[in-house]
């Protein structure tokens, strides 16, 4: 029997336009009956998975920012924070490269220093409803409980060497095609959503959940019922049991649907 639902955000539960099936609500109010907890995990910050589920927040769990905040019931129950000197150390190396964005995340703001475009404006009100603009780094005084690196031309040399020299001591990974996320070692999907299991008392033979890049790997191992959407990369394909149709099909709701037969 399944009790909780997982779903990744962008390229799993949202379509290319950022649109969620107008047939969730129908859906959400079926899984609340039943008894289902429905849980949000993506590489967002906490702020925007709430603004997209404003309607439904209340009666679901988050896991935001890749894992390293959870928040059961309204209230953050889980906060993992990258460590002063290595954060300074990841900085410093980032500032070496060229044509490269930065998110500094904490739990309830993230912090950027360019705003030279119209595109990384339109972004930080789309991803970032909760963002401050800094000159500096190193002027903010909360750490970090993930730090975000963006590429426009996708996984790069310098992207290879931040994993070659930090791989060790933090986990990094992509986060679709132009992202790398960087969070504390250990810290993931699917740890944040072991906790919520926890918290709920429920076993991964009684979880689902929905994911498309390779920041949902730990979370589908952590699920029985793992997903990989249509326009999954291989790798997440590879490890899932089952496939979903694509998330400009919505195929996140059209499967609950068939799973709990609602019509």
């Amino acid at each position: 029997m399944i009790k909780l639902i997982a779903v990744d955000m962008d390229g799993t539960f949202l379509n290319d336009e950022k649109e969620m099936s107008p047939e969730f609500k129908k859906v959400f109010k079926v899984l609340k009956e039943k008894g289902v907890t429905f849980c949000a995990a993506s590489g967002r910050q906490l702020a925007s998975l709430k603004k997209e589920f404003e309607e439904y927040q209340d009666d679901m769990e988050f896991v935001a920012e890749n894992g390293t905040v959870v928040e059961y019931r309204g209230e953050i129950i889980s906060e993992e924070l990258l460590n002063k000197d290595i954060t300074r150390k990841i900085l410093d190396k980032i500032k070496t490269f060229k044509n490269k964005k930065v998110v500094y995340c904490t739990s309830d703001y993230s912090y950027i220093d360019d705003l030279s475009d119209e595109q990384a404006k339109q972004n930080a009100k789309i991803y970032l409803p909760k963002h401050k603009f800094v000159d500096n780094f190193d002027d903010i005084e909360r750490l970090p409980v993930k730090i975000s690196l963006y590429s426009e031309n996708g996984y790069d040399e310098d992207f290879e060497s931040l994993i070659n020299e930090f791989g060790d001591e933090v986990t990094i990974c992509t986060s679709g095609f132009e992202w790398l996320d960087i969070v504390p070692k250990n810290s993931n999907k699917g740890n944040g959503l072991k906790k919520l299991q926890e918290k709920l008392g429920i076993t991964n033979k009684e979880t689902m959940a929905f994911g498309d890049q390779m920041n949902d790997f730990d979370m589908l191992t952590n699920a029985y019922y793992s997903f990989a959407m249509d326009n999954a990369i291989d790798e997440i394909k590879q490890i899932c049991r089952f496939t979903a149709a694509s998330n400009n099909e919505f195929g996140v709701v059209e499967t609950i649907k068939e799973y709990f037969n609602i019509n």
